[in-house]
């Protein structure tokens, strides 16, 4: 039940009319996690029984995404006394949605979205190759270069993320592009610019893909 009062905060963070939202489960979405989907699909079973088992399988990232994807914003709210707005989405519209679409839509949809998104994210990319010296870091009274490494990855800042070997599976580490440990530098604004310039990297973008995930998640 919505309360009478439409003015006002609760404490200093959220209008009454947001609060008054989030408990009919119109709720923005930070809010929307899998605790919050299970009270909502417990609250509503009656409504929703015979796919309440359906959508307790389906994943938080894809309610999210059939949120603000393809049911939009229900409405918005101010939430907090400096008058910050917040979109609040439906949650009823969003199983409703999900109930429409079933199962292979949704997959292939956010499937689709993802694609979009990891592409979008790697026009924004800058590619880096350099060379770097390896020097013995045994107790000796003075260090001894003792080979080179060629290393290519995603630059951010003054950083050259990368994986040892170039291989997707290994723990990424980071060479600062401007230590005197490093032979030449060269960075690309593509990865078709980068393999054009350094073959050995052709058929690798899963390596690089598995950078920006990790650096741009």
């Amino acid at each position: 039940m919505r309360k009478n009062a439409n003015r006002g905060y609760v404490g200093y963070s959220r209008s009454v009319r947001s609060q008054n939202a989030i408990e009919e489960y119109e709720v923005p979405l930070s809010h929307i996690k899998r605790a919050l989907i299970d009270d909502f699909l417990h609250e509503n079973k009656e409504e929703f029984h015979q796919h309440t088992s359906m959508l307790k399988k389906v994943s938080v990232a894809k309610w999210k995404f059939v949120a603000t994807e393809i049911v939009g914003r229900a409405s918005w709210h101010h939430t907090s006394s400096y008058f910050d707005k917040a979109d609040h989405c439906c949650l009823f519209e969003v199983a409703e949605a999900i109930i429409d679409m079933g199962i292979e839509v949704l997959d292939s949809s956010y499937r689709k979205y993802r694609e979009r998104k990891s592409n979008k994210k790697l026009d924004n990319v800058v590619y880096g190759v350099m060379e770097v010296e390896i020097w013995d870091n045994s107790r000796r009274r003075r260090p001894r270069l003792i080979g080179h490494e060629i290393i290519a990855g995603i630059i951010d800042g003054d950083w050259l993320y990368y994986k040892p070997e170039h291989d997707r599976h290994r723990k990424t580490r980071r060479a600062k592009t401007s230590a005197n440990r490093v032979v030449w530098f060269e960075q690309y604004e593509s990865y078709e610019q980068l393999i054009k310039n350094h073959k050995e990297y052709t058929h690798t973008k899963r390596v690089f893909n598995a950078l920006v995930k990790e650096r741009h998640a």
